[in-house]
């Protein structure tokens, strides 16, 4: 329950009506602003007799009244919208409030703890559904404090008690959807749902169009925001200053558009969205594999650069809060050896993938340094041209070579992240990286999953 004064909950309604009596106006109030500069009698009077009527149509008692008495009847709130359906639908909508949870795996309206109702009916009815959404304290809204039978709100819709009372209980019944008797449209779908061998039921599904403004509203987020925007557009600069941060993208979302060219005949939800619906992909995960392979580029010289960075960029991020933290305790330690375990694991399973599933002599199209090619496409080996190259496979010690580039590699990171120590981050640490991926390859060699072969 919200705590507030009477006090402020006139407020917020006081300055909901002066915000719309601006809205309404803005026109009018800046024709007459040019009216006194030029001094034009007759137009000030004209004007001032024009607003004057907004004044009394935006005044508390009016707009009360009207909003009471007529505006609810033409526009109903919900989670769950009939439109949606059918843009022909005259059904009611249905403000859910489900009783029981959903299991873990699934993800649904009960997912979510505070719903932003929809509203659909008549535009002349939306100013409404504005004053349900003006905030009044953070982000306690106007119909928050309704839906919860907020005593100090209950009292600041009219300077007649009684009749505040009264305008209270009509919008909070329009809000939670007290309907006994809901209706439906021919528009809508039904379904029988079978009970026992004599009875069934019929269920009308509704849009869950709360539901569907959340995910858009975060799908839009990961897609547009300016900083994600601009994550993606730093990935490609060479300015060394900038930092660069990981960011979310989607794939293989499809839309469905609902209302056509008139997605405000639908609902509010629907208006806001342009008609847009996104739907996610229907598909078999594909993450584990995805994630689970990396090549380098054709023109790549090593797999130890900045590609394979970004690849498993959220643990590098783990390993550099470790660094910058100015603790050194047995947790830190921990933090830190699990980190570049992780680090390990995942490159040795895109070696892995590398090492198998690419095709024999994949590596003779690249520019990789030869030890990177002894070690990623030993398979070549076995290919009837490539004695020589399998002579010298035999011969070198690439192993050494590799597990010293991969700490140079992670020295490298840790000096372009920590500018300012970077002739800190020397010797001990590029042995400590060798002595981790020694420990990590005889780790896998006892398992049987050798990966320096």
């Amino acid at each position: 329950m919200s705590d507030i004064s009477p006090e402020q909950a006139k407020d917020a309604v006081k300055a909901f009506l002066s915000h719309l009596y601006d809205k309404k106006t803005e026109k009018e109030q800046k024709q007459l602003a040019k009216a006194i500069e030029d001094d034009d009698i007759d137009k000030i009077s004209e004007l001032n007799e024009s607003l004057s009527k907004f004044k009394e149509k935006y005044e508390l008692e009016t707009w009360m009244d009207y909003a009471a008495n007529k505006m609810t009847n033409q526009i109903g709130f919900g989670t769950h919208i009939s439109k949606g359906v059918h843009s022909s639908s005259k059904g009611d909508n249905i403000n859910f409030s489900p009783k029981n949870d959903l299991p873990e795996s699934l993800v649904g309206h009960q997912s979510i703890n505070n719903h932003n109702l929809d509203a659909s009916g008549n535009a002349a009815a939306l100013p409404l559904f504005s004053f349900y959404d003006y905030e009044v304290i953070g982000d306690k809204k106007i119909k928050d404090l309704i839906i919860e039978n907020n005593e100090s709100f209950k009292q600041a819709l009219s300077k007649n008690t009684e009749l505040s009372e009264q305008y209270f209980e009509v919008f909070r019944q329009s809000l939670i959807g007290a309907n006994s008797q809901p209706h439906t449209s021919e528009y809508n779908k039904q379904t029988l749902w079978h009970i026992n061998d004599y009875e069934y039921i019929c269920i009308v599904p509704l849009y869950p169009s709360s539901l569907t403004n959340y995910v858009h509203k975060k799908i839009n987020h990961i897609k547009y925001s300016e900083e994600i925007v601009a994550a993606k557009k730093n990935r490609f600069s060479k300015n060394t200053e900038i930092e660069q941060l990981s960011y979310l993208t989607l794939s293989e979302l499809a839309i469905v558009r609902i209302g056509g060219s008139n997605p405000q005949g639908v609902s509010r939800h629907m208006s806001s969205q342009g008609g847009i619906n996104y739907l996610l992909p229907s598909l078999p995960p594909m993450l584990n594999i995805a994630n689970s392979t990396f090549k380098p580029s054709k023109f790549a010289s090593t797999i130890f650069a900045k590609s394979l960075a970004n690849k498993v960029n959220p643990i590098i991020q783990d390993i550099f809060y470790v660094v910058k933290s100015a603790k050194n305790n047995v947790d830190i330690r921990d933090a830190r050896k699990e980190a570049m375990d992780e680090i390990l694991k995942r490159i040795f399973e895109f070696a892995n993938y590398m090492r198998n599933d690419l095709p024999a002599g994949w590596t003779k199209d690249s520019e990789l340094d030869e030890c990177e090619q002894f070690w990623l496409d030993p398979k070549r080996a076995e290919l009837p041209d490539e004695e020589e190259w399998s002579t010298r496979r035999e011969q070198t010690e690439w192993h050494k070579e590799i597990i010293h580039r991969f700490a140079r590699w992670m020295n490298a990171l840790l000096q372009e992240k920590f500018k300012d120590i970077r002739t800190e981050i020397a010797d001990p640490e590029h042995n400590q990286w060798e002595r981790d991926i020694e420990a990590m390859k005889s780790l896998y060699e006892r398992a049987g999953k050798g990966v320096f072969l």
